[in-house]
């Protein structure tokens, strides 16, 4: 291990005793590796002889081969296994425990130290980091992520066999067929959770793009507000319109309350009822709305971490792209939205949250059906997403609601396809539609 320069080597956590004893236990009874496996990695171990071991004995091990000390000897080769002592030494280490009764106790000393040097790692980087000529908000967003990626070892941060994962999956599905687990989360219309195969997944982007006025902040909104009902955290952060305005919206949503009569005051005695009713259902919803302007990624990251630390967080709403900010100031905004846009899909995938990301389309758009060169101001957004839902008005239905293409025009792993759907501006409601908006030559 390289990193620590700072701190003098005696200084830091670590157990001879504590290394020993796990590799002793596992030299006398290789089933003990079951339990070792769950809370150690090779890194674990401070002291590098102690490393080469047990990396050896994992590597029979996983093989299914017994790892005893003439094995471990063999699998180091002569020259390695010389370094760590030879033959003496690792017959020392099997006579060092007389049971492997307490190798679990062992093994959390061993990770105890090991996060302790882990964690003294991130300190040290930290002080670096405040020492660079970088700004103060990108130096704590890099001591942030130091700090986040710092995580007890776990079953799956080691490699498993196709095996194991089959069986995992199999078990999956099973759950799946009888119900009790969803393959992902609702957005409460069933023809784009069915495009979805399922519903939003962890570390997607999915990319929901439009001209102005055509809806796309009230579809994110009404998701949002539908996760919000099933339980789980969302986090709205809305750089267009304020916090009032986003609440009316869901208000003439969840309530069924006409827009101009909240924007205009004119509430009827029902309206109030309505009000009432929903004031008690948002109370204790979990979603969280930030309408800060000209967000930057490190801003986005920072508030995104917050919400998931109140007990993770299910959707990340970012309305919408081409209004974020960029601290490369001096590059042309398509190289700005894509740094922007490769981070969201880099903090998708590490918060493990599923991001829907609204963005503009450009007015070449407006002269028929958008295609995903339409995107405004940069292909990375379409190479970084997921899935791109692209929405285009396509008249009206007889109540007077827009008729709206969802055209799923890239879906990574998935159907591309076109979804009908209804859009009453008057209390901000989307439902599936029945109207036509197919077209020759349309994808299936």
């Amino acid at each position: 291990m390289n990193y620590l320069p700072s701190i003098p080597i005696d200084d830091l956590p670590w157990s001879c005793e504590a290394e020993q004893s796990v590799l002793g236990a596992l030299l006398i009874d290789n089933d003990a590796y079951n339990v070792v496996r769950l809370l150690l990695r090779e890194e674990s171990f401070w002291h590098p002889p102690h490393r080469q071991v047990f990396g050896a004995m994992q590597q029979l091990l996983r093989a299914g081969k017994p790892a005893d000390v003439v094995t471990v000897f063999d699998a180091l080769g002569a020259e390695r296994a010389e370094l760590v002592g030879g033959l003496k030494y690792l017959n020392e280490l099997a006579l060092c425990v007389p049971s492997a009764r307490n190798v679990s106790q062992y093994a959390q000393i061993v990770g105890d130290k090991a996060l302790r040097r882990e964690i003294l790692g991130a300190v040290d980087g930290a002080l670096g980091v405040v020492q660079d000529s970088v700004s103060a908000d990108e130096a704590l967003d890099r001591v942030q992520t130091l700090l986040s990626r710092i995580k007890r070892v776990n079953p799956g941060a080691d490699p498993r066999t196709i095996g194991e994962l089959m069986a995992a999956r199999v078990a999956h599905w099973e759950r799946l067929e009888a119900g009790d687990e969803a393959p992902g989360i609702s957005t409460g219309l069933a023809p784009l959770d069915e495009a979805l195969d399922g519903g939003l997944k962890p570390g997607k982007v999915i990319v929901l793009a439009a001209r102005p006025s055509v809806g796309k902040t009230s579809l994110a909104t009404q998701i949002l507000l539908h996760i919000g009902a099933q339980g789980k955290r969302g986090l709205m952060c809305s750089q267009e319109m304020t916090a009032g305005e986003l609440m009316d919206r869901a208000a003439s949503h969840l309530g069924a309350i006409r827009m101009d009569h909240l924007a205009a005051g004119r509430l009827a005695p029902d309206d109030w009822a309505r009000v009432a009713e929903l004031a008690d259902r948002t109370a204790s919803m979990p979603v969280y709305i930030d309408d800060q302007p000209a967000l930057s990624l490190l801003d986005i990251r920072a508030k995104a971490r917050h919400v998931q630390r109140q007990g993770g967080l299910g959707l990340l709403v970012v309305d919408y792209l081409q209004l974020c900010s960029s601290a490369a100031g001096t590059d042309k905004r398509h190289h700005q939205i894509e740094q922007i846009s490769r981070g969201i899909k880099a903090l998708a995938k590490e918060l493990g949250v599923c991001v829907l990301l609204l963005s503009q389309l450009n007015r070449s758009s407006e002269g028929g059906e958008p295609e995903l060169q339409h995107l405004k101001e940069s292909g990375s957004i379409e190479e970084d997403a997921d899935v791109a839902i692209l929405l285009h008005p396509m008249g009206h239905e007889p109540d007077g609601s827009m008729l709206v293409l969802a055209k799923v025009a890239k879906n990574r792993g998935g159907r591309r396809g076109r979804l009908a759907l209804s859009f009453d501006g008057r209390t901000q409601r989307w439902e599936p539609s029945v109207g036509n908006v197919s077209r020759r030559g349309a994808v299936a």
